[in-house]
């Protein structure tokens, strides 16, 4: 599997690179090719990923703080998703064996479970919650 064991370590960044390079020069509140969020459409509601759009796009350009207003959420996968990328390099590189990232099903599911309760939160219309709008 050695072809395996590059294009993870490799690969990753390449994908997050180029990503991040789009996003950066495609403001999605001027073009309306970005995808439109089919539970919001159908519903009203807000789904965890409702403004992950947005938020990427102004963390880009540095506004972490916009970022957050728009997507808690999604700026708090990011993170893990770079622990467990950094966690896979280490491994990879001490034992010289293959692991997969989000290996764990435990956090798998943990993570899940956060996002459906973290959509319910954001619809709520009591103070505190309507600021987890985008």
């Amino acid at each position: 599997m050695p072809f395996a064991r590059a294009i993870i370590p490799f690969g990753i960044p390449l994908i997050v690179i180029g990503g991040a390079t789009a996003i950066f020069f495609l403001n999605p509140s001027e073009y309306s090719f970005f995808p439109k969020c089919t539970f919001y459409t159908a519903t009203g509601y807000s789904c965890p990923g409702c403004g992950s759009t947005r938020a990427l796009f102004n963390l880009t350009h540095g506004n972490i703080l916009e970022a957050l207003r728009l997507n808690p959420g999604l700026i708090a996968l990011l993170l893990i998703s770079l622990a467990d990328y950094i966690r896979y390099i280490i491994t990879i590189k001490q034992t010289k064996r293959f692991y997969s990232l989000f290996g764990s099903m435990k956090l798998v599911f943990t993570i899940i479970g956060l996002m459906i309760v973290y959509g319910l939160i954001r619809n709520l219309p009591w103070i505190p919650f309507t600021n987890l709008a985008p």
